[in-house]
């Protein structure tokens, strides 16, 4: 019987499916020589699975056992199992563990060379074919690893250089991809740019500031990847943030994104009113755009929505979406004052402007605002009180008696996205359980005085708060990340102030403390007394607890008992 034959059979067998976590992990070419029993041969060939090599490969060791080799997105799939049930099949023992996890240069450079030579791409073979692999498996692990960028951080003084994904908001470096060669890196870039779109430049050059887009397919989905490099000073440092490019865009609600019943009726009730403005503010990568496109999707299919973004990030089924580009070294952005002057002939209701961050989008903001259009846009901001000093500032420029006119402003609002606790690994929150995680470092009697100042300042049951498990469970291990065990997913908090109303004072933000009732921080506690958000992750985003105590005149010293 052929082998693939053999190895269809046992796919469809029901035998149960290999756990990740028990494969071992082999970083670098070092470890893979250092590995005992030793590799004799690769028996790719032998079992039929030549085509599968750059991403399964299968090996037998010194002591006669097998073992498979594959990239951390193959290691528990089901072409792995199956061949795992087929080498046992024909009567093969498995090592212990009988399956390691490769970055995929290695396995790559194994599959092409053998074991014979040492599994490093020399310049020869860093071909454009084998070079677009590389990059495509760091792209593939970001998407299913749900990360929202791509960080290259070239250390062209180094041999080796960092490759961090963000995930979860945080910025993490996988095991697997850690000291990858700092040729190799920028080879894959330079190849990577030859499919940019609307980018500055022929060719990725080290020393510009460049931007641009490119599209990739993974697992049958189309991402949008918005490149952007910087030319820092140890060397390029791109980032590159994921787009999904499906036609009906991520499947989520208001409700599911973390907004309470109330204020996703606010939202409803200010959308039905025609004219005025909907600004998000928040920071880079807290989920503006994924909320806008949410709110233009419940728009009613008798209102004709335009959208005007640099580039498109989701797909919005009725709307008239265009993307745009602005290259960095021109000051005239021809394309987006073309776009602009026919978007006032197109009879539209409704616009979702990108991003305000500059006089030329200040310009198309005021505009379309003025002539009594709705518009959605977003900007960067710490607090939906300071979102109109941030529009009137030098930087954008748009004027505050304009702003401060009724009607121009009609809902403003602030999100901030936190880590949601995996529901199925979360611990009680305890004093105990606080000092355990910390290694005593803080002590006890710190963290007793911490919960005192969120009893404080929150009334907070600790009966149902949890805390992060960072051990995780099954449900939420990310391979090669523990600093992400224990979380499943983020949620939004959100602060909203709707001029016009006898509660939104907007005159001085200048000693600003966030309100304990309506502010984002008082919807993050909210979640951390529901059990979803551990009270930790709280405090990095808005202000340390002691701080809010110094602010109020509380006492800090207060514990508990």
């Amino acid at each position: 019987m052929k082998p693939w034959r053999t190895l269809a059979l046992f796919l469809a067998d029901d035998a149960h499916p290999f756990d990740p976590a028990c494969a071992g992990t082999v970083a670098h070419a070092a470890d893979l020589a250092a590995l005992r029993p030793g590799i004799r041969r690769l028996l790719s060939r032998e079992y039929g699975v030549e085509q599968l090599a750059d991403r399964i490969c299968p090996v037998e060791r010194d002591d006669g056992t097998v073992s498979v080799l594959a990239r951390a997105d193959h290691v528990g799939s089901d072409q792995a199992d199956a061949l795992e049930r087929s080498l046992v099949g024909h009567g093969r023992r498995l090592s212990e563990p009988s399956r390691y996890v490769l970055p995929a240069p290695l396995l790559l450079a194994l599959a092409r060379k053998g074991i014979d030579r040492a599994p490093s791409m020399a310049a020869d073979e860093r071909t454009p074919t084998a070079l677009a692999a590389v990059f495509q498996d760091l792209v593939e692990w970001g998407v299913r690893h749900q990360a929202t960028d791509l960080h290259l951080n070239i250390l062209q003084d180094a041999e080796e250089s960092e490759v961090r994904y963000t995930v979860m908001g945080r910025y993490v470096a996988p095991e697997r991809f850690r000291q990858l060669p700092t040729a190799l890196l920028l080879d894959a870039l330079s190849v990577a740019w030859m499919d940019i779109q609307g980018g500055n430049g022929a060719v990725f050059d080290p020393l510009l500031e460049q931007q641009g887009m490119l599209v990739r397919q993974v697992d049958g989905r189309k991402y949008v990847l918005r490149w952007a490099s910087l030319a820092a000073e140890q060397g390029p440092s791109v980032c590159l943030r994921f787009l999904v490019r499906d036609a009906a865009g991520p499947s989520v609600d208001l409700a599911s994104l973390g907004y309470r019943v109330d204020q996703i009726a606010c939202f409803d009730r200010v959308m039905r009113s025609e004219g005025g403005a909907i600004i998000l503010a928040g920071a880079v990568g807290s989920g503006k755009s994924t909320t806008l496109a949410t709110l233009i999707r419940r728009l009613p299919e008798d209102r004709k929505v335009i959208t005007l973004e640099e580039p498109v990030e989701y797909r919005i089924q009725g709307a008239v979406q265009n993307s745009f580009s602005r290259n960095l070294d021109q000051d005239a952005h021809d394309q987006y004052a073309a776009k602009l002057r026919t978007l006032k002939r197109s009879a539209m209701t409704d616009v979702l402007l990108g991003e305000i961050r500059d006089t030329d989008s200040a310009r198309a903001f005021m505009d379309l605002v003025g002539s009594g259009v709705n518009v959605y846009t977003t900007v960067h901001a710490s607090c939906a009180r300071t979102i109109i000093d941030r529009l009137a500032s030098d930087f954008i420029a748009i004027p505050r008696d304009f702003l401060l006119t009724p009607g121009m402003l009609k809902l403003m609002v602030h999100q901030v996205l936190l880590p949601r606790l995996c529901t199925a690994c979360a611990l009680p929150l305890s004093v105990h359980e606080l000092t355990r995680q910390a290694s005593g470092t803080p002590p006890a009697s710190y963290w007793r005085q911490w919960l005192g100042w969120v009893q404080q300042l929150w009334s907070l049951d600790a009966a149902h708060a949890r805390l992060r498990n960072p051990r995780g469970c099954r449900v939420c291990r990310v391979g090669g990340l523990p600093e992400l065990h224990g979380y499943a997913g983020r949620t939004i908090a959100a602060e909203f102030l709707e001029p016009g109303l006898p509660t939104a004072a907007l005159a001085d933000t200048s000693a600003y403390v966030p309100d304990r009732d309506a502010s984002a921080l008082a919807h993050a506690m909210q979640k951390v007394a529901q059990g979803c958000v551990d009270p930790r992750d709280v405090e990095p985003r808005f202000m340390a607890f002691e701080t809010m105590m110094l602010r109020l005149g509380l006492v800090p010293g207060k514990a508990l008992p």
